[in-house]
């Protein structure tokens, strides 16, 4: 063996490299659970996944991407300064990780941020009652309990808007502005009760959120004469010790959307009350008058 030939073998040894082997499993890791997360939402939405088990999956996976992050930060630090190879594979895990982590990092600021309620009402001093939906609703899911003061007391510092509406309008009016919102926001009625000689109407629906399919309970009363009425409802999560403010939206989509119908309304009155505006015909000017008598008076000379 010549020296020349045991140099070249020194010098290939010298420039081997290893694999970050935790690399290539940070970024097997990150897309399972990646995938695990989106059939979880799947088969919730489209297959009859339980909602329990559903929620299980859910934070199985979030914090499956979470190890593979930190997987990844920590191999990136160890190729740095071991001089390994592998740092795609952890770009790639990051990235993959954030792209699942983004939107349960947006509900844990909610969660946060928000006090932990999975029941909000506008009169929790006097709560709806469910009837039909309360014997449909899930064994294992949250129970309908009146409020107690201290959840009362969070509700009203964290959605001070949250409250009855009052409407100069009479109980039957105001139940088809109401029957009228719930069917464009597109919740599934299961109990429409007009209001009768009592003046009370109710309507007990369900309501599923945007992402995750979970359903929600929803009761709304109509009560009053024929001057005055106040509309009250309550949304109820049946599952989580977290609703992350859904319930307060729906009930501000809800009012949103039967002020649109007032408006409606107001603006349909209006137009048929208004009278018709004759178009009054346009005087001439003088100089035109003057003109038109000279010829006149020219034709009657002639003749």
């Amino acid at each position: 063996m010549t020296a020349q030939h045991s140099l070249d073998r020194f010098s290939t040894a010298r420039y081997v490299v290893k694999d970050a082997y935790e690399a290539k499993w940070a970024r097997r890791i990150a897309v399972f659970f990646l995938q695990l997360l989106i059939l979880t939402v799947i088969l919730h939405r489209f297959a009859g996944l339980g909602t329990p088990a559903a929620i299980n999956l859910v934070g199985v996976s979030v914090a499956g991407m979470a190890v593979a992050v930190i997987i990844a930060l920590i191999s990136l630090i160890r190729i740095w300064f071991g001089g390994q190879t592998g740092a795609a594979n952890d770009f790639a895990a990051i990235s993959v990780g954030l792209v699942g982590l983004a939107l349960p990092v947006y509900f844990l600021s909610k969660a946060v941020l928000l006090p932990p309620l999975t029941d909000v009402q506008t009169s929790p001093g006097e709560p709806l009652q469910f009837t039909v939906l309360g014997e449909q609703r899930p064994r294992d899911a949250n129970s309908l309990t009146p409020p107690d003061p201290d959840k009362a007391a969070l509700q009203a510092k964290a959605y001070p808007d949250i409250g009855p509406m009052f409407l100069e309008r009479s109980a039957p009016s105001v139940y088809a502005l109401v029957n009228e919102a719930v069917g464009r926001l597109g919740w599934t009625v299961v109990v429409n009760e007009t209001p009768g000689e009592s003046g009370v109407g109710r309507i007990e629906a369900t309501d599923s959120t945007m992402i995750m399919g979970f359903t929600d309970d929803v009761v709304v009363r109509v009560k009053g004469n024929d001057a005055n009425t106040l509309v009250d409802i309550r949304s109820a999560s049946r599952y989580g010790m977290h609703d992350f403010g859904a319930n307060a939206e729906r009930i501000r989509a809800f009012y949103g959307e039967v002020n649109t119908a007032l408006e409606k309304g107001e603006k349909t009155v209006l137009e048929q009350a208004a009278p018709e505006v004759e178009e009054e015909p346009v005087a001439e000017p003088a100089t035109e008058v003057k003109k038109k008598e000279r010829r006149r008076s020219r034709v009657r000379r002639s003749r």
